[in-house]
């Protein structure tokens, strides 16, 4: 702190340089410095446990979410059980009533039956109540009109049964024509096949120099059901290894028969799987 007296009686003094005194002081250890220190603490604090609150908050969210999504699966998982459930309860009434209902048409053909025996008793007995009051002319008569409705049903039957029997006969007879048309045209699309086969094989063959007539190579070829060629070897040679190999090579060559991705399984399993070649070239020198 600087005085200065400006009253007229201070006697003049010689002007001198003015020396400050400065302390260097740590505002830390002042009052002032401790408080703005823990008020900087306090926010700190503040500010962290605000930060954990709201990570809490955040985490609290997460949790109440996939405990509502839990909820939603398990309240449709439950949903789909109930659905379930009642479409269950829905198939056994339905069958109850059809069970129900066959019971009854059962009861009622049984009561049915019945009542026809009731009747067929009532109706022979006043029959034979009728033959003791009529004379032996009306009961001969009435027994032979008896007899020829009988003998008219066992006539109608015999001819329901014969033509029965007769259609029965028919459609067996178609069935075996047609199983033998199926037949042929299996047996001559085997044989068309087979001749393709047999002829693209013998394109793709390269002439051995050595090749003769009397040269017959025997080949077991395997195939898959798109045609393609899965193995191909000789199971009779020719006598020249040569001419056998020339005979696979050309198998593998032709590599994949396209026509038989067409052929029914069926057909393909019995015919084709697997087939004999016997291969015997027509224009080889003597």
């Amino acid at each position: 702190m600087v005085v200065i007296d400006f009253s007229d009686n201070a006697p003049q003094q010689p002007k001198r340089p003015h020396i400050v005194n400065a302390t260097v002081i740590d505002i830390s250890q002042t009052i002032i410095g401790k408080r703005e220190s823990e008020e900087k603490a306090a926010k700190q604090q503040q500010a962290a446990l605000s930060e954990k609150k709201r990570r809490e908050a955040e985490q609290n969210q997460k949790k109440e979410a996939e405990r509502k999504a839990l909820e939603d699966k398990q309240k449709k998982v439950a949903q789909a059980k109930q659905i379930k459930e009642k479409a269950a309860e829905a198939l056994q009434k339905s069958n109850e009533k059809k069970r129900d209902a066959e019971q009854k048409r059962i009861a009622q053909e049984t009561e049915k039956k019945r009542l026809e025996q009731v009747a067929d008793k009532k109706r022979l007995a006043k029959e034979a109540e009728v033959k003791e009051q009529l004379s032996k002319e009306l009961i001969r008569k009435a027994e032979a009109e008896r007899m020829a409705v009988e003998e008219r049903k066992r006539q109608e039957e015999a001819a329901r049964l014969a033509e029965q029997k007769k259609a029965e006969k028919e459609a067996a007879q178609a069935a075996a024509e047609e199983a033998k048309k199926r037949a042929a045209e299996e047996a001559q699309m085997v044989q068309s096949i087979s001749s393709l086969i047999n002829n693209r094989v013998t394109s793709a063959w390269i002439r051995p120099p050595n090749a003769r007539n009397n040269m017959i190579a025997q080949l077991r070829i395997y195939f898959l059901p798109n045609g393609e060629v899965m193995n191909a070897q000789v199971t009779k040679s020719s006598g020249d290894a040569l001419f056998d190999q020339r005979a696979v090579d050309a198998v593998y060559k032709v590599r994949r028969i396209e026509e038989l991705a067409t052929v029914d399984s069926y057909i393909f399993e019995r015919n084709f799987r697997q087939i004999d070649l016997i291969f015997n070239p027509q224009d080889l020198r003597n």
